[in-house]
């Protein structure tokens, strides 16, 4: 059962994929993969509260010396009539960032009453681990839950899996696209299972409401590759890294701005991921806190007006404070990332060309990326940006080599549609 308004191709194929690949998993001799060639009919966008069927194609790549396998599977999918929700809490959980050990990461619990979003973001360490995130919920009841949830990595590029994780958290969230997973009492559910090499990042983000039934427990841990998730179910925390980026944080109102500009005036502009405006623990007496709104839902409306006399392309740009950093952002319903950059310089997002006196507005919804550093800006202005990042080794790139050639001049953002 997943959820949507409404469910996106995309995502219908991606559940699909993974109720194929869950279900033939245990099937599978060792060295043994499956894989889906088609699904027929293609997905479409499928409305909330309908119910569909697929015919799915299946191959099985044997180990050496085995034979193949192809058959055609029916995988049926509901579209529960679930309306969005808005999670009050999130749960922060970055301590210990390096994993250098085996154990439990964070424990959060979950209610009918608050429905919670947590973040996570880890860099594995030593050796290789099992990171997993496990469900349990009350013994005496069956539990449901709807999950909105994207995750990236394991990875060795901790930049890029942490952009990636915003990027699909992004394209989810404002459609209600998850699942609803039934947790039995007493039996675990690995929400995210897998294995993490020596020097791997691993970044998730997790939108969850319990519909009936609970509390859950959504338990973090990183164990050995061979060991089972229930024995450190009740082990207790890690201890944390002394960096204090952890904690349960309030969202209600907090990243919410409407900010009015005015063709020709002044240049209008936000900051987000600082530490003079953060989100407030939960728990006054913790000195956990999450400096750069990780995991937080920046809603940002610029209202535009053009007042004179001729057209005027007005521009969203973002301007780094804080270092190096990448973004996604979804401007009035479109997705648009913006490639790796470092310098205090202003990069285009989005152009919009307003008529002689006429109005609009940019609608921008987005999220930090782990992984890359804070604070950041984004505003709007009549003067043009730079059109795009520069290559990551050049001069003024992220990552600029020693003694490299300067970098080549970039050209200004022209108008929308050039």
């Amino acid at each position: 059962m997943i959820t949507g308004d409404p469910a996106t191709p995309d995502f219908l194929a991606a559940r699909i994929r993974a109720a194929v690949a869950s279900a033939v998993a245990p099937t599978l001799g060792a060295g043994s993969t499956a894989r889906v060639t088609a699904i027929l009919p293609a997905p479409e966008l499928l409305g909330s509260g309908f119910l569909t069927s697929f015919s799915v194609l299946v191959s099985i790549d044997p180990a050496p010396g085995m034979s193949g396998v192809t058959g055609m599977a029916t995988v049926d999918v509901q579209n529960a009539a679930l309306p969005a929700f808005a999670p009050a809490s999130l749960a922060f959980t970055d301590d210990p960032e390096r994993i250098t050990a085996d154990g439990v990461l964070s424990r959060t619990t979950i209610d009918t009453a608050r429905p919670t979003r947590i973040y996570y973001y880890h860099e594995n360490v030593g050796e290789p681990r099992r990171f997993c995130v496990v469900l349990t919920a009350n013994d005496s009841v069956m539990t449901h839950v709807e999950i909105i949830g994207a995750a990236a990595g394991p990875n060795i590029d901790v930049m890029s899996v942490g952009h990636a994780a915003t990027r699909a958290f992004l394209t989810l969230q404002p459609h209600n696209e998850g699942t609803v997973v039934d947790i039995a009492g007493g039996k675990p559910l690995l929400e995210r299972d897998t294995v993490a090499a020596p020097g791997d990042g691993i970044v998730g983000a997790i939108d969850m409401r319990v519909l009936d039934g609970g509390p859950v427990t959504a338990t973090v841990m990183a164990i050995p590759p061979a060991a089972e998730p229930a024995a450190y179910l009740y082990g207790p925390k890690l201890p944390d890294d002394g960096h204090t980026r952890h904690g349960a944080f309030a969202l209600t109102g907090f990243a919410q701005q409407i900010i009015a500009y005015s063709a020709g005036g002044r240049d209008a502009a936000y900051v987000y991921g600082n530490r003079k405006r953060t989100l407030p623990n939960n728990d006054p007496a913790d000195p956990g806190r999450d400096y750069g709104d990780y995991g937080v839902l920046q809603q940002v409306a610029f209202d535009l007006d053009n007042p004179g006399a001729g057209p005027a392309t007005i521009y969203l740009y973002e301007k780094p404070l804080g270092g190096v950093v990448r973004s996604s952002f979804v401007v009035n319903g479109t997705l648009a990332e913006v490639g790796c950059v470092r310098l205090a310089q202003r990069y285009l997002i989005a152009s919009a060309e307003l008529g002689p006196h006429s109005t609009g507005a940019f609608g921008v919804l987005t999220m930090t990326d782990g992984g890359s550093n804070y604070p950041l800006e984004i505003g709007v202005t009549v003067t043009p940006p730079r059109a795009a990042a520069p290559p990551i080794s050049a001069a003024d790139g992220c990552f600029p080599k020693p003694g490299g050639p300067p970098a080549a001049p970039q050209p200004a953002a022209g108008p929308a549609g050039q």
